[in-house]
């Protein structure tokens, strides 16, 4: 099947996601379906739970997802229900498979291999999250696949030591919808964040609280040696999880849980982000960061752990600092200086957001997807061409 024109039915593209709760990734595939050229693309959208947040988002742009109800993988239902799927995109004409995690990774190649269509595979992290068996499954898959999307220069490198080769992998950057952030930055945020001083400065660190690859512990004990030379500052911590008791309790035995928030999971962050001195970052591993990317479009310097694809978007010295990670030493050192030099700051951030404007605007993202989606179909065509 080749691409639509202007003349031609949109091609029908199926958008593949586990959950819509908020995340990062779970963001940037709300943002895919609501950029998406509808000319000439007509997406149909299927998830494995019915759940999240970003339900509401969706629903503003009128798309409903419709879920598969599968709460294990390994179960023989599960196989029933992608052949069932199968058939359905064979009888709606469905070109590609588009799919945005590990899980809907391999179940959307088994899809789109029983539908005959191409697949798509997402990757965005490092396999943190993962165990052995899954990594090497993710392996398979993402050989196997026509094409396999990466946020981070670093995930394209892990996939190519895994044996994908590098004509199949394809870049695509995060992007940022940059006026409706900017809107989103001068509204106020809610309550509890209010509670804090506006007159002190703020370190704000964005992140789930389900791993300790995170760093949030690291950031705590960087924030006891930043109130010994900064005493007024603050640290907000946005996020939630099974580890935020642990981290709360941890705020405690270090004496500063008079100067740290934990303010949860948030709809807000950008007009948070727009009230903070310094974004702090401290993973142990990372993709492309939604929380630095979105830091430094709110104009905020960075002090991030040099991980994953974090270099990719701090450059050091000049839109924030990096350093190693689990150094909380050095966490403290760069985010003391920076609330020292409101200047240093200032010209950090908009160096920042410059960056952001050039590599990461949510029309470049969609120009990609839509040169990947036609890559993707015309060798499918030229491959049926030939067989045929």
């Amino acid at each position: 099947m080749m691409p639509a024109s202007t003349t031609t039915a949109p091609v029908k593209v199926l958008v593949f996601q586990n959950r819509f709760l908020i995340g990062g990734q779970e963001r940037q595939t709300v943002l895919h379906l609501a950029t998406l050229d509808r000319s000439r693309w007509e997406p149909v959208v299927r998830c494995l739970h019915l759940e999240g947040e970003h339900l509401e988002d969706l629903a503003r742009i009128g798309v409903r997802p419709e879920s598969l109800d599968i709460d294990r993988m390994a179960r023989p239902s599960t196989l029933w229900r992608a052949a069932r799927l199968a058939a359905q995109l064979r009888a709606e004409g469905v070109a590609l498979v588009h799919a945005q995690d590990f899980y809907t990774d391999t179940l959307g190649f088994l899809v789109a291999s029983l539908a005959r269509v191409p697949s798509i595979v997402t990757r965005v992290d490092l396999g943190h999250a993962l165990d052995p068996t899954q990594r090497k499954v993710l392996a398979l898959v993402s050989r196997m696949a026509a094409r396999v999307v990466v946020n981070a220069l670093c995930i394209r490198d892990a996939c190519l030591c895994e044996g994908v080769e590098a004509a199949r992998v394809a870049v695509v950057r995060n992007g940022v919808d940059l006026e409706a952030f900017d809107a989103a930055c001068a509204r106020e945020p809610h309550a509890p964040f209010l509670s804090l001083d506006p007159a002190r400065p703020v370190v704000v660190k964005v992140a789930n609280m389900h791993h300790p690859v995170k760093g949030q512990g690291d950031v705590l004990f960087a924030h006891r040696e930043v109130l010994r030379q900064v005493p007024e500052a603050q640290l907000v911590l946005v996020g939630d999880g099974a580890r935020r008791p642990a981290l709360q309790k941890l705020a405690g035995d270090l004496g500063i849980a008079h100067r740290v928030r934990f303010v949860g999971y948030r709809r807000d962050v950008p007009s948070i982000l727009a009230r903070a001195s310094v974004l702090a970052s401290a993973s142990y591993a990372e993709g492309i960061s939604n929380a630095v990317l979105e830091g430094m479009a709110a104009r905020r310097p960075v002090v991030g752990t040099a991980v994953g694809g974090t270099p990719e978007l701090v450059r050091d010295g000049i839109t924030g600092f990096l350093v190693p990670p689990r150094s909380p030493a050095m966490i403290a050192e760069r985010t003391v200086a920076l609330l020292r030099d409101p200047a240093l700051a200032r010209r950090m951030g908009e160096e920042g957001r410059a960056v952001v404007e050039r590599e990461f605007a949510v029309e470049a993202m969609r120009r990609r997807y839509d040169q990947l989606y036609e890559e993707v179909l015309l060798e499918r065509g030229r491959r049926l061409r030939r067989a045929a």
